[in-house]
């Protein structure tokens, strides 16, 4: 892995080409990792003394899976985490509709979730930042800032004081209360009578196996069953607003089980019980200048879907790229309007459909009855239980109608520009050894895969691309093919990306299509740099 060797430097000095991260939660630790790996200089505070030990995020969605995997880190996920491979919705004792993480729904090498606690996580992710040079400065509040064209100056408070600094730019981590985001004179605009919920880190005994994440629906409020490693179970409850002050019991816990959950759990030894309360919207832009907007900052929602952390994360992937090509002068600001074009409708959906799904759980009467009825043909029928797993683990996020791709449209009989790019199967290296599209991105910049064999032309692709990433060519047979290449014997990656035999498709360095052709010409490579992702060509 590319380790820049200014990362540290970055961290004790004022820069105009540093990015000052603040908040050092997963999402944080995922854009300092990032930013950092694309080759920018990053700082990361966070106003913590100490990483949290709450299990506020569990759920790990194989979206996300995919871009730990980018980042070096999934393997140390997978042996911490819980695998799941199921979802089961109860009215009552009985499933009233159960579908499987595992199937081929799921358009994923990973085709099941991991169940998690946010603070093993985020250790893991502290560890890449370790390795990468980022230290987390903690105890460091963020009190302020004021932008210009050139920069931004925030003032800091630490142990030893406050002081101000001046940066080139600022990415607002800091949570549901960002003063990131009240510094650049935004807010959360949508539903403000909040949802409270009682969330509950406990060990728990059942008879239920451990593979599966059960949501109970019931009038008073739904109640959800989210496995975590070493007997551990993570329980959330939609309640009644707690008296001020109040706080749960393991008793009133369990009662709430008995209730909801027709008892299937007894609950003891909790690590965490709290009230917790939640709103539904998101700021009307992610971008405000020279700073920047990702996760609870940017966007706010129900719990009840897990898709917080996981919408966060990729916030974060998305944005680092584009953020580290800005700052370092390798592309012009224009690029990072593609941020708020390609994740603000992301967040706009998750609101939608976590505030959809908690109406429609705490349903009573006649209502219910019809949302039991539908979900029963549901979990009857493959295809809509599909589409709900691919909704649920994020795997049809997609990017189409962005500013940033453009190319050969698939229509449904291959990949588009601004889908994420499928890993195929049946690949290898040269040298005989499995190789996947999505390992390949653990190299810093994008991908440009080219099916086209013209020795002449990988020379030209490569000087079109330059220095922003890696061409890779792809071939039928290993007998005389490059070093480098992808050996696909099967035709599958001209067949799933839809460029036949002689065609390119660049896989930005978050994992999505931005250009697909059915031939290869460096012309229109350059063009697409220089025209949709604002590449600033340096001189020889």
């Amino acid at each position: 892995m590319t380790q820049p060797t200014t990362a540290r430097e970055a961290t004790t000095a004022d820069d105009s080409r540093t990015v000052l991260v603040v908040g050092a939660g997963p999402v944080g630790l995922t854009a300092a990792c990032e930013l950092v790996r694309q080759g920018a200089r990053v700082r990361l505070i966070d106003a913590l003394a100490e990483p949290t030990a709450q299990s506020r995020a569990v759920v790990i969605h194989p979206r996300t899976q995919e871009h730990l995997a980018a980042m070096g880190v999934l393997d140390r996920v997978e042996a911490e985490g819980l695998a799941i491979t199921a979802m089961e919705l109860h009215s009552g004792r009985e499933a009233t509709l159960r579908v499987h993480e595992t199937t081929a729904h799921v358009d994923s090498r990973h085709r099941r979730i991991l169940d998690l606690a946010q603070p093993e996580t985020e250790a893991i992710l502290a560890g890449l930042a370790t390795e990468l040079g980022i230290p987390v400065e903690r105890g460091t509040s963020f009190d302020g800032l004021v932008q210009d064209d050139d920069g931004v100056t925030v003032t800091l408070t630490s142990p030893t004081g406050t002081t101000q600094h001046r940066y080139g730019w600022v990415v607002g981590t800091d949570g549901g209360h960002s003063r990131v985001r009240a510094a650049v004179g935004t807010r959360i605009e949508g539903v403000f009578q909040g949802q409270h919920f009682l969330f509950a880190d406990v060990a728990a005994d059942t008879a239920l196996s451990p593979d599966t994440i059960r949501m109970f629906l019931h009038p008073d409020g739904i109640g959800g069953a989210f496995p975590m490693p070493g007997g551990r179970t993570r329980l959330l409850f939609l309640v009644d607003p707690p008296e001020p002050g109040a706080e749960p019991t393991l008793g009133q816990t369990q009662r709430l089980v008995d209730e909801r959950m027709a008892g299937q759990w007894r609950i003891g030894d909790p690590r965490w019980l709290t009230y917790f309360e939640v709103h539904h919207g998101q700021v009307p832009q992610y971008r405000h200048g020279r700073v920047l907007l990702a996760g609870d900052a940017a966007h706010i929602h129900s719990p009840a879907g897990g898709q917080g952390m996981n919408t966060g994360i990729q916030d974060a992937v998305n944005l680092a790229w584009k953020l580290a090509l800005v700052s370092t002068g390798r592309a012009a600001p224009a690029l990072l309007d593609t941020y708020h074009a390609e994740r603000h409708p992301v967040g706009a959906a998750v609101v939608r459909q976590t505030n959809a799904m908690t109406n429609a759980v705490t349903a009573s009467g006649p209502v219910a009855h019809l949302r039991d009825l539908a979900l029963t043909v549901l979990g009857h029928v493959p295809a809509l239980s599909g589409r709900l797993v691919s909704a649920m683990t994020e795997t049809t996020i997609a990017y189409r109608r962005s500013p940033a791709v453009t190319g050969l449209a698939g229509g449904g009989r291959h990949a588009s520009p601004g889908d994420h790019a499928p890993d195929v199967p049946g690949l290898t290296t040269a040298d005989g050894a499995e190789a996947w599209i999505g390992d390949l991105l653990r190299r810093p910049g994008s991908l440009l895969l080219t099916t086209a064999g013209d020795r002449a032309l990988l020379d030209r692709l490569r000087g079109a691309l330059g220095s922003l990433g890696t061409v890779v060519p792809v071939v039928a047979t290993a007998e005389g093919a490059p070093v480098d290449a992808l050996v696909d014997p099967a035709g599958a990656v001209a067949r799933r990306y839809g460029i036949g035999d002689a065609g390119l498709a660049l896989v930005r360095p978050d994992g999505y299509l931005g250009y697909l052709s059915a031939g290869a010409d460096d012309r229109a490579v350059t063009e697409y740099l220089t025209d949709l992702l604002h590449v600033q060509r340096q001189p020889a």
